[in-house]
This record gives structure tokens, C-alpha cells and sequence, in this order.
């Protein structure tokens, strides 16, 4: 049975869905898609996916940094 992944890798694949995404969107809004109508599909879909792959990009650099502080020697 495969394994779990931690919390790791689960923000760096959420991370790169919603840059996907908002790659696909940004490419749909400015290639004269305006023309068709997309209700969910818009420039600030594609900003707030920017965003919460952002918050989750912030979410990883911490919990690097504690594991590199909870592997780094104690210093006395």
C-alpha cells in the first residue's frame, strides 16, 4: 500500500495546482477569450489562486524552518 504523503508534500502539490490554474485562466482571459462567457473563470479567479498558492508557499517555509531548527544542534 502506497504511503501517505506529509504535510510537505501535500502544500507543494496543492501549490502547483493552483499555479496551474492560474496559468490556465490567465491564458483563456487574455488569449480573446473575453468573448466567451466563463462565470467562474475570471481575472481575480486567477489572483486569489496566485494568492493561496502564495499563503501556501509561506505554510512550507515554515515548516522547513522548524524542521531545520529542530535538526540544527543545540548551541550552548
Amino acid at each position: 500500500m502506497a504511503q501517505q504523503p506529509n504535510e510537505k508534500e501535500l502544500l507543494k502539490l496543492q501549490i502547483q495546482a493552483y499555479e496551474f490554474y492560474a496559468g490556465l485562466i490567465d491564458r483563456a482571459v487574455t488569449a480573446g477569450a473575453h468573448e466567451a462567457v466563463m462565470p467562474k473563470w475570471d481575472e481575480q479567479r486567477a489572483v486569489e489562486y496566485k494568492r493561496l498558492a502564495d499563503q501556501l508557499r509561506e505554510r512550507l517555509a515554515e515548516i522547513e524552518r522548524e524542521e531545520s531548527a529542530a535538526e540544527a544542534p543545540a548551541a550552548r
